[in-house]
């Protein structure tokens, strides 16, 4: 079964560099691609017309409206867009999204049948005090009830951008604590500091389903490794 391998560029890149990427980008693999460059870009991208899956980093948890900086999940949708990355740590700490927005923001892009990545995701004190399984209960309770398919993201916050991550037995204990409260049908996808070097025994894990990548992908060869890695 092919996995899910997402490219999240943040907040790097311009049209140059993105050229670049495309250009040193060369794919083999059968498995699913997901490009979420900035929002900013997505247009560009667009009209690039790709053969990979064109993924936004966020999206309003608003309607068409008074809004300012918002985009909502029409446009998204407009643009050609299929999934979106939600819930995010970075967004979670730097916007102070909380739990009933991202449901919200989930809610929005389902209706506009645009696939909702959830991203979940413990700090380290919550790991170090062995309290991961009640935060994740907590982070997924309003998905509780939903039988469809859904695909989390699970990133522990002390594993993004450090370098560090977690034990393949810690990954896996993780994923199935979300499938135990939310459903065996669920995907999850692992995201934090996730490299050429360590994705091969991550995305063989049973539970894993794909990877979402940070920092690798802006290194088109790299992200190739890590996209053909299974």
């Amino acid at each position: 079964m092919s996995k899910i391998i997402i490219a999240n560029f943040k907040a790097n890149g311009c049209k140059d560099f993105f050229n670049n990427w495309f250009s040193d980008f060369k794919n083999d693999s059968q498995n699913q691609i997901l490009l979420a460059p900035p929002s900013v870009y997505l247009d560009f991208f667009s009209q690039k017309k790709l053969n990979f899956e064109l993924c936004s980093q966020n999206v309003s948890e608003f309607e068409e409206g008074p809004f300012t900086s918002q985009h909502t999940a029409s446009m998204l949708l407009d643009l050609g867009v299929k999934s979106c990355i939600i819930g995010h740590s970075e967004s979670r700490k730097l916007l102070n999204e909380e739990d009933h927005q991202i449901f919200e923001k989930f809610q929005k892009l389902n209706n506009k049948k645009i696939r909702p990545i959830v991203c979940i995701g413990e700090p380290l004190e919550i790991r170090e005090n062995n309290k991961v399984k009640d935060y994740i209960k907590k982070q997924t309770e309003k998905f509780h009830d939903f039988e469809e398919e859904i695909i989390f993201g699970y990133e522990p916050l002390w594993a993004i951008g450090t370098g560090k991550v977690p034990k393949l037995d810690e990954i896996e204990e993780a994923a199935k604590t979300i499938k135990e409260f939310c459903g065996e049908n669920k995907k999850i996808l692992y995201g934090g500091s996730i490299n050429r070097s360590n994705c091969r025994d991550i995305l063989k894990l049973k539970e894993i389903d794909g990877a979402l990548v940070g920092g690798a992908s802006l290194n088109p060869k790299e992200f190739a490794m890590i996209a053909q890695s299974c």
